[in-house]
């Protein structure tokens, strides 16, 4: 990608109850992090937590981003991978705050993909009931999904995400330049979450999508840059109507969900990426939403072949089905010991639907389980 040294476009979240934020997106704009920290504040010391494979890249220019704000800066550099978001980071991550604290203010900014988001935004949301976070997502997928809208949390054996909460950032940082340096496996799972938003909220991005998903995959920079910023649009339009999640409105962007996190914790968070899992999540919520009769047919077809343009699983290996609806039984939109999926009603509309015939969903697992 073409560094052009350039904000390129400016998102505003805004939450219903909370304070406005900026989204920045552009190429090359980690010197942005010295405004981010200085509207926080002018006194402050920050602790910037990244994890190996982003830190070899990217520490040095997020740390001269945030020096220019004057700040007094500490790293920790945590291992890579989904098994991080655990209560072994956290305290880590809690202990080296409560080394760091004193008269100054302290900022949490969180450089990398969503695990090290979600874990440092969760000691972020807990130290001291709360301090500033700001989110400097390097991977597709935190770029337009979990930087943004305030969800953090930390994983248990029992499932994923279960411990958490809402803690919005004040900034999110997002330099388009770091997807170079994603492995191809990397970006394509991000584009899992880019295609959600299609699905379940914007039909005319999602026929865009299908005709540009290799421009995409060729990281073309208008083209992202583009895309970003729509994903980042739909995404405020959902926190800014639920965020908390108490409305349903927000239930839409589970998507898929439901099905990945029942096989991301089946196969023990290593044989999938979460967008992957998500992939074929909502390959088998799009066919569960035909089998509800709620979407029309061919719908979980087009479903499927946009998933699959992207390079993402469209069958779920080594898990099995019965497996796989034990795990749902434990998911958080799981109510009254009744499965609830978000389904399609069509390309481009969602919602929540509750009390879903476990024989509909075991004969998707059927199907989609080899």
């Amino acid at each position: 990608m073409k560094k052009n040294n350039a904000i390129r476009y400016k998102v505003i979240v805004r939450p219903g109850g909370g304070r406005d934020y900026p989204i920045l997106i552009g190429n090359n704009i980690m010197s942005s992090l010295k405004n981010a920290v200085a509207g926080i504040s002018t006194n402050c010391r920050v602790l910037l937590v990244s994890d190996k494979k982003v830190a070899s890249f990217y520490l040095e220019d997020a740390r001269k981003g945030i020096a220019g704000a004057g700040a007094d800066i500490q790293t920790e550099v945590l291992p890579a991978g989904e098994k991080q978001k655990n209560f072994r980071t956290y305290a880590k991550l809690i202990n080296r705050l409560a080394g760091m604290d004193d008269a100054r203010d302290l900022i949490v900014a969180a450089l990398g993909g969503g695990v090290v988001g979600d874990a440092a935004g969760f000691a972020a949301a807990t130290y001291r009931r709360g301090i500033p976070l700001i989110q400097i997502p390097t991977t597709l997928l935190a770029c337009v999904d979990s930087s943004v809208g305030g969800k953090t949390a930390i994983d248990l054996p029992e499932g994923k995400n279960l411990v958490g909460a809402f803690h919005q950032p004040r900034a999110v940082i997002v330099d388009l330049d770091t997807l170079a340096t994603l492995p191809p496996r990397e970006l394509r799972a991000g584009m899992a979450e880019v295609i959600k938003y299609g699905f379940i909220m914007d039909a005319k991005f999602t026929a865009k999508l299908e005709k540009r998903i290799d421009r995409l995959l060729g990281l073309d920079s208008t083209e992202m840059a583009a895309v970003v910023k729509r994903c980042c649009e739909l995404k405020a339009r959902v926190v800014k109507a639920d965020e908390r999640d108490t409305k349903g409105a927000r239930a839409i962007l589970n998507f898929g969900h439901t099905f990945a996190h029942a096989v991301e914790t089946a196969r023990g968070y290593t044989k999938y990426r979460h967008g992957e899992a998500v992939g074929v999540g909502m390959v088998c919520a799009a066919e569960l939403s035909e089998r509800a009769g709620m979407l029309d047919a061919g719908g979980a077809a087009r479903v499927e072949r946009l998933v699959d343009a992207c390079g993402l699983p469209v069958k779920i290996d080594g898990a099995a089905p019965g497996e796989l609806i034990d795990l749902m039984q434990r998911d958080k939109k799981t109510k009254g010991g009744k499965l609830r999926f978000v389904l399609l009603e069509s390309i481009g509309s969602a919602k929540l639907v509750g009390d879903i015939p476990v024989r509909l969903v075991s004969a998707v697992l059927k199907k989609r389980c080899v």
